[in-house]
Order: C-alpha cells, then structure tokens, then sequence
C-alpha cells in the first residue's frame, strides 16, 4: 500500500500526494492499559443475532485525486472532499455525475461537516481555509483564511479538522495545539449573502467570496491535550464539542460555557477519528492503535472533575491498521468504520462483534451513513451507507434485498 505523508499542515507548499496524517508528531501513551467495563449494553436496543450482508450498488464517476471526507445529508445529497481542492455535491439517487463540482479550496479538503437541515456544508483543506457551502443553491457563501486569523487575542490556528452546529448557528474548527476555536453564525448573515464582511475576498470559480457567515465573533477553547488536533465534532443536540488528538487524548466540551466536562485517553496512538450517537449520549473514536473505544459521555459530563478515563466502556477490535473514519449508525444499533487496512465494516454496539465486513481495493478515509430523517430515496433506516477514498469514487452501499 502506498504510504503518504502530510509534512507541512497548513502550509501552502503541501499538495495531494501528502497523507492527511501527523504520524510524525503521534507519540505513545508510556501507560496504554485502559479499564474498561465488562460489558456494554444499549438501554432499550436488542443486538443482532446474525451477520448483514451489504451489497455496493452504485458509484460515482472518478475523482480526480483521493476522497478525504464525506457527508450523507438529510436531503438525500453525498458531499465529497477531495484532495484536489474541490467540494462536490452528488444527487445520492443519482450518484454517478455531481449536481455540482466547486473548487473551493487551494489544497487538500481534509475535514468536511453538514447542517442538521441538510443546506449547508463546512470544509476544512491543508491550508488552513474554511469554506462554507450552500449545497441547494452549489455555492460558497463564505471563507475564513484561519492561518491568517488571531481570535481572542492569540496566535494563529490553522484549521485541519472542522465541525458545523447541527442549526448552522456555530462552527467550530481546530489543527496545530490543541485549542478549538467556536465562532457564531447569524441568520442574518446565512441569507445576506457572502462577501458582505470581508474587505479581501477570494476567487471561487470566478466570483469573489468574502467571509460572509463565517466572519462572526470568535472564542478560544484550550483543552490542553496534544500538540495537534485531528478531528471536532458537535454532538447532534449541538450542547457539547468532541475533539481528538495525535496523543491519543479525547476531549469532551461544553459548547455554550467552553468547561471541559470530560477528557479521556483510550487510545495509545493518533485519534483520527470520532462520531456521535444521534441521541449525543455515547461517543465512538477511532484511532492508529487499530481500535475503536466506545464512550459513555454520560459518565464523565455532570461530575466537574473531567471524567478520566471512566467514560470508556468497550473496545472494537477487527481492523489491521489505522482506523481512518468512523460513523453511528442512525437506527443506534450499529457503528461503521473504514481504515488504511482497506476494510469497511459495520458492528454490533450491543454485542461488540463485527456482523459485515468488506475489502476493498484501496484505503478508505470516509464512511457515512444514510440519515434516519432523510426527505426523500430512503430505503429504511441504517439500509444504506457510503464510502470514499484512494479508489477515487464515492461508493454507495445498501442492505442485501432492499429496494
């Protein structure tokens, strides 16, 4: 398998052959034992007592580059992030042409986060530019040079890793330290247009795109846990910000008073990835150890004293290299996951057992599912997911015998 290599996070001399990866500065854990509970089991959700079988029925046309992210949204639309710099928006009925193709970024999207509703996206790329989409209209209404930006008086924070509240009221975005910087979203400023507060702007296909919604005001969030941030995310009741590291540190945030309300660390290598339960209570991670950690954020939230450790309450183990994307599914009872080792797999949260698995024939750095809520195409819920990655192609699979 061919290895990349991301050397220069956030500088202008990366390009797409770089790995969106800090390996370099993960360090191991001097202590990599983690107690964890005996046994973990849903309230109210029964397991499943045989494995499923998922068949990939439809692709998209070929990337140009990688596929580094992707969102499944609530209208039925696949937003891809590739490493060409480019945002695309698929009709996921339709997948194999882009309903629209947006050069929004200078290098690679390495983040990408969707609206509750699903009209708007959020990208981060290696230069530290985050860009705001309209996923209806095929528009950026705005962009933040975050290597450029000092918010709350401190030095700069390029953004690596990026998160949209579930309401687009808020973003958040993190990348070099371990500092998350939350700014606010007008209304206003969603339907006003794009260029309206930023003097400079930039080209976008032609047009000049200003901060627009993005230029609100900006708070700062130090959690202290690692030199380098590698993913944020806002718990789908938007109360709390989630935020892994290199370190192996997993931060758990307040979202309205910026308290640390929980920090653990389950893993011994780099978190590349975390995903929320859709009732915002269980917390997945994923990481270079080639373990997926269950946590109950319920165990650390309301004690005050951050919650170490206590929160972690089973592993999920099958993968046989870095865990590069995981996913809750939406009906609670199963997780997907994809990794380096080139392997896509769903799992049984209440029995902690793999019930599908599938190679494919290049790593794969995202993983989606459909939504629960989705308006339209729906074949039921947790009946299809997506993937992307080396091959290049947004893959769509579904339930064996759905139609």
């Amino acid at each position: 398998m061919m290895v990349k290599w991301l050397k220069q996070v956030g500088s202008a001399t990366c390009n797409s052959t770089f790995l969106k990866s800090i390996q370099a500065l993960t360090s191991q854990s001097s202590d990599s034992s983690t107690a964890f509970l005996p046994l973990f089991q849903h309230p109210k959700r029964t397991s499943l007592s045989m494995s499923l079988a998922y068949l990939n029925s439809e692709s998209s046309s070929t990337h140009p580059d990688d596929i580094w992210a992707l969102k499944w949204t609530s209208t039925n639309n696949l937003v891809s992030g590739c490493a060409d710099g480019h945002i695309r928006v698929y009709d996921a009925s339709q997948p194999s042409v882009p309903v629209y193709n947006l050069s929004t970024n200078p290098l690679a999207i390495a983040s990408l986060s969707v609206s509750g509703d699903g009209r708007f996206a959020l990208g981060a790329s290696l230069d530290g530019m985050v860009v705001m989409v309209d996923v209806k209209e095929g528009r950026s209404v705005g962009r933040v040079e975050s290597a450029r930006e000092k918010v709350g008086g401190g030095s700069e924070i390029p953004a690596y890793a990026c998160a949209l509240h579930p309401s687009s009221s808020a973003y958040a975005y993190c990348g070099r330290s371990s500092k998350i910087i939350v700014k606010t979203i007008s209304s206003d400023s969603l339907n006003g247009g794009s260029n309206e507060d930023d003097d400079e702007g930039n080209e976008q296909n032609g047009v000049s795109v200003g901060a627009g919604p993005l230029g609100g005001e900006g708070k700062v969030v130090d959690t202290g846990k690692g030199k380098f941030a590698m993913d944020i995310n806002f718990s789908p009741d938007g109360r709390q910000i989630a935020l892994s590291t290199e370190n192996g540190h997993i931060t758990v945030v307040d979202a309205e008073s910026s308290s640390v309300v929980a920090t653990y660390q389950s893993h011994a290598m780099a978190v590349r990835t975390i995903s929320w339960s859709h009732d915002s209570q269980w917390l997945f991670s994923g990481s270079d150890d080639h373990r997926i950690v269950l946590h109950d954020i319920r165990a650390g939230s309301k004690t005050g004293s951050g919650g170490k450790g206590e929160g972690a309450v089973a592993i999920l183990q099958g993968h046989q290299s870095w865990v590069l994307s995981v996913a809750a599914g939406p009906d609670g009872r199963l997780l997907g996951s994809a990794g380096a080792d080139r392997q896509v797999r769903l799992w049984d949260i209440a029995q902690r057992t793999s019930v599908f698995s599938t190679t494919t024939a290049a790593p794969v750095w995202a993983f989606d599912w459909q939504p629960e809520n989705v308006t339209s195409g729906s074949l039921g819920v947790g009946k299809m997911f997506a993937t992307g990655g080396d091959e290049k192609k947004v893959m769509i699979y579904r339930a064996a015998g759905s139609v």
